[in-house]
């Protein structure tokens, strides 16, 4: 696996890298070829703030985590990611052996199906599509969508981007600032 630590706010001490590399190889047994892994740390109101991100087997996975101590910090920025890799590979196992579960459930539930849970028959979570929403959209700059956001108190954004000709995505981010979502070319 290949993996890069960063540090934000200066550098990481080599026993925090020593012990973040043996915790997250230890993901990389879920994936058929290495994933490319990434740990950011800074720090944020006095704790650190560690974000993993994984790619491999055409996913890309994040976790993030806050605590006041570092090695505590990744032990559980791992194990968050753990269990997102863990529902992931089950759910992209019984995809694979009933191809259309997902829109089978989507027909149940609109069909006003009485399942109160999000499990299927093998105990797999399955996401819930629970409302559809269509709306025009204008083409706009990232300044605009902002701004629009703000007015309908949202945490996210689609609009047109006028610049680039793209469908992008603005959302808000934990500190307060925003974030765009571009496609890639």
């Amino acid at each position: 696996m290949r993996l890069t630590i960063k540090g934000k706010n200066g550098t990481i001490p080599d026993a925090i890298k020593i012990h973040a590399e043996k915790k997250v190889n230890k993901l990389e047994r879920y994936f058929h070829a290495p994933p490319v892994a990434n740990l950011e740390e800074y720090l944020e109101r006095g704790q650190h703030v560690l974000e993993l991100t994984l790619e491999g087997d055409g996913v890309f996975l994040r976790s993030e985590e806050r605590c006041s101590d570092l090695h505590a910090a990744v032990d559980k920025v791992v194990e968050k990611m753990e269990r997102q890799v863990k529902r992931f590979k089950t759910r992209k196992r019984h995809d694979h052996q009933r191809p259309g579960l997902i829109k089978e459930a989507v027909a149940d539930r609109s069909a006003g199906s009485s399942d109160s849970d999000n499990t299927d028959d093998d105990g797999a979570y399955m996401p819930r599509i629970v409302r559809r929403k269509r709306f025009p959209m204008k083409p706009m700059p990232a300044e605009e969508a902002a701004l629009q956001m703000e007015l309908v108190d949202h945490s996210f954004f689609l609009f047109h981007n006028e610049e680039t000709g793209d469908v992008n995505v603005l959302y808000r981010r934990r500190n307060g600032d925003y974030g765009l979502i571009e496609p890639e070319r």
